[in-house]
């Protein structure tokens, strides 16, 4: 057997074995679970379709959140689910800039 040959039996006799030394690829990370909950008397809400703005008062201050169209009475507490906050977001169907709105679903039962 030439020594090439000699070689590139070892080479091949021992892939396997080195392939399952290997270590194993680190399974991707969960997204993050968004888990924010914001529950407050509703003090004001404002229809632009596809949402409803909703003006909170919680026990931090007040704030505003976003949920796809609804309709729930005012001085009622709500809880706004996984809300996503945006900054200095414009709602064109209002004509209205917030500072700070987040948008999330409504949770049902209230």
């Amino acid at each position: 057997m030439t020594r090439s040959a000699t070689l590139l039996a070892l080479a091949l006799g021992l892939s396997p074995v080195l392939l399952a030394c290997a270590p194993s690829p680190e399974p991707a990370p969960r997204p993050a679970t968004n888990t924010t909950r914001l529950t407050g008397t509703l003090l004001e809400k404002l229809d632009g379709p596809p949402y409803s703005y909703l003006r909170l008062k919680t026990e931090t201050g007040e704030v505003w959140a976003a949920v796809p169209v609804t309709a729930v009475d005012e001085k009622k507490p709500v809880t706004v689910l996984n809300g996503v906050a945006l900054k200095n977001y414009a709602a064109s169907q209002l004509g209205r800039r917030f500072d700070v709105v987040y948008f999330g679903t409504l949770e049902q039962g209230r």
